[in-house]
């Protein structure tokens, strides 16, 4: 094992030689490492050193620091083609601020996952005290956390000069750091992670600890979660994470099939988030599109199911969440509007599309359109008609912005305060008629929109 290689960039091994010469020891660790194993190419790069914060300015000192973290014992230092963290080995972080160790095993003690544990060096090949190699299989990588697998004692591969053999007993790396938590369930929403058993179930029983991570990092893993290309894998395998982060959920999980969806709710959940546009603003509103939908079932008598009122209870379930979580007004005030109007009946339609475009911006149409998209296939039967409708709407929105067509009563070319200037119109009511009339007809012929014109046909109709 010592003497695999691995196939590192050129920059990487020059850095470590950097640290070398000034007497310090370095690995290159982390997810890189696992990912070159499976054959990828890491975005990141990694290294760990017995230096020290100070150290590590002075052996930098003639490359550009482009970040330096104190309390954290980091530096990142820009190399042609890429920017690469450095950190002093760390065997944990107290009050905010890393607790320095001269042992790199205490380091891999606390990282996240087998895999992630693996450090290597070009000369001493891999120390892998977690045996994370063996998770790995071709391109796909085995989660196993730290700490929930019983330890041995050091191989001799595993330590380095003047180390002694050492046997800790670590933590759940679920446990001491609930963020690892959602940390495994983005590796298997972005593909090619699968978790073990033991972790997965582990990770059930620890998920109400997510409540207690500070809510910034909270929205924000989640927020990339939901972003994640499987993720309707990972809301099936694990839903009641969902529902611990957020209670409101767990009525929808355990409401069961009616014949509006064909399927579990919790399943069309799923496949809506997945079919949706990956931007946290629509993931959110199909996460929460039908939450209300249990508290709203009737059905009246006739065999019809409803739901009435769901969409606006959706609105406070999701309101109340992401005010817990976040302070991103913008996401707020989108999700509740895409909550209020993702029901809108969608018609392949130019002047109903431009009717609809003088209560919303086109973008917020658009992205409404996509909900509507992503909730009827995710159906269990796709009615490929209706979809394709609403695909060819998107495309006719996308002219009429194009084309410049008035679409709202303001982008007229006269207001109402014109009309009653030139006597056309006695009083506010009166002139509001009239604007509405000339909204119609420049809705059905955009070219009529000329102040000149308009003007014309009004005294015409007078006239009359």
């Amino acid at each position: 094992m010592a003497k695999q290689k691995l196939n590192i960039p050129q920059q990487i091994t020059d850095m470590l030689k950097t640290i070398e010469r000034e007497k310090c020891r370095a690995y290159v660790v982390g997810p890189c490492v696992s990912e070159l194993l499976a054959g990828r190419s890491p975005m990141d790069y990694d290294i760990i050193t017995n230096a020290g914060f100070e150290e590590m300015l002075y052996i930098f000192r003639d490359m550009r620091i482009v970040s330096r973290d104190r309390k954290m014992s980091s530096v990142m230092v820009s190399v042609p083609g890429m920017v690469v963290q450095v950190s002093s080995y760390r065997k944990g972080v107290v009050n905010g601020e890393a607790v320095y160790t001269d042992n790199y095993l205490f380091d891999l003690v606390g990282r996240d996952f087998s895999a992630n544990a693996i450090a290597y060096h070009p000369r001493k090949g891999f120390k892998d005290p977690f045996d994370g190699m063996e998770c790995i299989d071709g391109e796909t990588i085995t989660l196993k956390a730290i700490g929930e697998y019983p330890i041995k004692l050091w191989k001799e591969n595993d330590l380095d000069e003047n180390e002694l053999t050492l046997k800790l007993e670590p933590q759940s790396s679920l446990k001491t750091n609930p963020e690892n938590i959602l940390n495994a369930l983005i590796f298997l929403g972005d593909g090619n992670y699968v978790i073990d058993e033991v972790t997965a179930k582990a990770i059930k029983e620890n998920a109400s600890l997510l409540l207690t991570i500070e809510k910034e990092v909270l929205y924000t893993k989640l927020t990339r979660l939901l972003l994640t290309r499987n993720i309707s894998q990972v809301m099936r395998q694990f839903p009641t994470v969902f529902c611990d982060i957020c209670p409101d959920l767990r009525a929808a999980y355990e409401f069961l099939p009616k014949e509006s969806f064909g399927v579990d709710l919790w399943e069309h959940i799923c496949r809506a988030v997945e079919f949706s546009p990956p931007q946290p603003a629509s993931r959110y509103t199909a996460l929460f599109h039908n939450a209300g939908n249990p508290d709203c079932y009737s059905n009246d008598g006739t065999g019809a199911e409803r739901y009435y009122g769901h969409a606006e209870l959706a609105r406070i379930i999701a309101g109340r969440f992401l005010n817990s979580i976040t302070s991103d007004k913008k996401l707020l005030e989108t999700v509740d509007f895409l909550l209020e109007f993702h029901d809108t009946e969608i018609k392949e339609d130019r002047i109903h599309l431009k009717r609809l475009m003088n209560d919303m911006e086109a973008e917020e149409l658009k992205m409404i359109i996509k909900l509507r998209i992503a909730d009827d296939m995710a159906k269990p039967v796709v009615h490929e008609g209706k979809v394709a409708s609403y695909r060819r709407s998107i495309q006719i929105l996308d002219d009429i912005v194009k084309s410049g067509e008035c679409c709202r009563i303001s982008q007229l070319a006269i207001n109402k305060a014109d009309l009653i200037n030139r006597r056309l119109a006695t009083n506010d009511k009166q002139a509001a008629r009239i604007i509405e009339m000339l909204y119609e007809a420049v809705l059905e012929q955009p070219k009529l929109n000329l102040a000149p014109i308009l003007i014309d046909m009004v005294k015409k109709t007078i006239k009359k």
